[in-house]
């Protein structure tokens, strides 16, 4: 499963990777045709001001020519507006091909030309207005500058068609190259979508298959804890009315044949009335264990653990005053939960510090309370550090155990101990364990054998942030 996620994360971190560069082809695409547009259009521009330059240049030849024939001096303004309008035209042309030495020589070619012809041209201007005469020679020379001028122009005319020529070649290879790699981003990117998609298709299958068998599974529990609820209800009835009159006959017959019994015998009707109380606790403690287990059993509601504390106190009453105990306790709060197990929890665990108390020294317990953030709790992994929680420790100075078993004493049926030395079945910690995982709690056990017992109770201040 894990590796199926893996390829197709694997393969949605190629689709997108090949989209951004689909993207940023189509965007380099879109930059390469602006650029060409500004290119062309350019190079348009350019060709229609050498087109006027040429045009004007023959106006003047023409302005000219009527001022010789003439002599009319309306012809001179128009020689001189024809020549500023070449100037402006030849600064024009050359500030747009700077970049371009080919073009700048012929328009600087154009330019000494062009000196040259008005050099001509005011000589014959000069010649009519002084003599009165025409200068043939001045003439002559001008209209062949003037032609030379034209071609220059037309060199200039032709380099600038050549290039916007190559420019419209190398647009449409670009293009023919950038529609290639685009069309292969694009089938790429389609082929690793769709198998993908077919894994995730194949994964949701897996998946639709696993929820199925889960919840076969799950209806299996069901029955199996429907079937456990029945051997409880057993246990709790047929069970226990057998083992009563067991232990009824058999102190019937230990009362009424006391007088003819010798002693084996008596000793053996007293291992069965012992042995008999002992499989009944054990048949009452499994009971009390199936409670915690069958969810359907718990009424969650307010409770007060002082009001808890102070009922299980008077339970354990007959006990304490035995063993001359010495209980210390803080105030405790009221959070929510399930009473009836919330009293099994301190029950269980007040009556083990009583229990395994050291001979001759009485028990001295200590129940402490406080409110702590869960970045506070340490060696408990699963605490959530952003959450409240209720800290209740049970403290006693009796004969403790070893560290090493903190984690096997809340295992079911778990002893340290001989029977002959603590009574008991065993059930007693795995209750307190189970109390406090139905609660969303934690708890654990510090000790060092023969110098008493810690447990530490941790449950969450609200049990709606769980």
């Amino acid at each position: 499963m894990y590796n199926s996620l893996r390829n197709v994360a694997i393969l949605f971190a190629g689709s997108i990777v090949l989209l951004g560069m689909l993207s940023f082809s189509a965007y380099h695409e879109v930059r390469e045709s602006l650029e060409y547009a500004k290119s062309v259009e350019r190079i348009h521009i350019i060709q229609h001001e050498a087109e006027q330059l040429g045009a004007t240049l023959k106006e003047l030849e023409n302005s000219h020519k009527g001022y010789v024939f003439t002599k009319e001096d309306q012809y001179l303004n128009l020689i001189f507006a024809s020549k500023e309008q070449i100037s402006k035209l030849l600064a024009s042309l050359q500030r747009k091909v700077k970049d371009n030495e080919s073009q700048l020589f012929r328009l600087e070619s154009f330019k000494r030309g062009f000196r040259k012809h008005i050099a001509f041209l005011n000589n014959s201007i000069r010649a009519i207005r002084t003599a009165g005469k025409v200068d043939n020679d001045a003439v002559s020379k001008s209209q062949i500058q003037a032609n030379q001028m034209l071609r220059d122009l037309s060199s200039f005319q032709n380099y600038q068609k050549q290039l916007l020529s190559v420019r419209g070649m190398q647009k449409d290879q670009t293009d023919n190259q950038m529609s290639r790699k685009m069309f292969l981003f694009a089938l790429f990117t389609v082929i690793l979508l769709l198998v993908s998609f077919g894994l995730i298709f194949s994964e949701l299958r897996k998946r639709i298959t696993f929820q199925d068998e889960l919840e076969r599974k799950i209806e299996e529990l069901k029955r199996s804890n429907s079937e456990l609820e029945q051997f409880a209800y057993v246990a709790s009835h047929d069970m226990q009315e057998p083992l009563r009159k067991i232990r009824a006959f058999s102190d019937m017959l230990l009362i009424r044949q006391r007088a003819v019994l010798n002693e084996d015998g008596k000793s053996t009707l007293q291992k069965i009335a012992k042995s008999s109380e002992r499989l009944q606790n054990l048949i009452n403690d499994l009971l009390a264990f199936s409670r915690l287990v069958n969810k359907n059993a718990q009424n969650v509601e307010t409770v007060s653990l002082d009001i808890l504390l102070s009922d299980v106190l008077k339970d354990l009453s007959m006990l304490t005053i035995e063993k001359n105990a010495i209980i210390e306790y803080d105030h405790l709060p009221t959070i929510s939960g399930v009473s009836f197990q919330l009293h099994q929890l301190l029950l269980n665990l007040i009556s083990n510090a009583l229990k395994f108390s050291k001979n001759g020294i009485a028990p001295h317990i200590t129940i402490r309370y406080r409110l702590l953030l869960g970045s506070k709790i340490f060696n408990i992994p699963e605490v959530k550090p952003f959450l409240t929680y209720h800290e209740i420790t049970i403290s006693d100075n009796g004969i403790g155990f070893e560290q090493e078993y903190a984690d096997k004493i809340f295992m079911i049926f778990q002893r340290l101990h001989a029977k002959s030395q603590f009574e008991g079945t065993g059930i007693g910690l795995a209750v307190c364990k189970r109390v406090v995982t139905n609660h969303n709690g934690y708890i654990k056990a510090e000790s060092v054998s023969g110098h008493g017992a810690t447990f530490t109770i941790y449950l969450p201040n609200n049990r709606n942030e769980e």
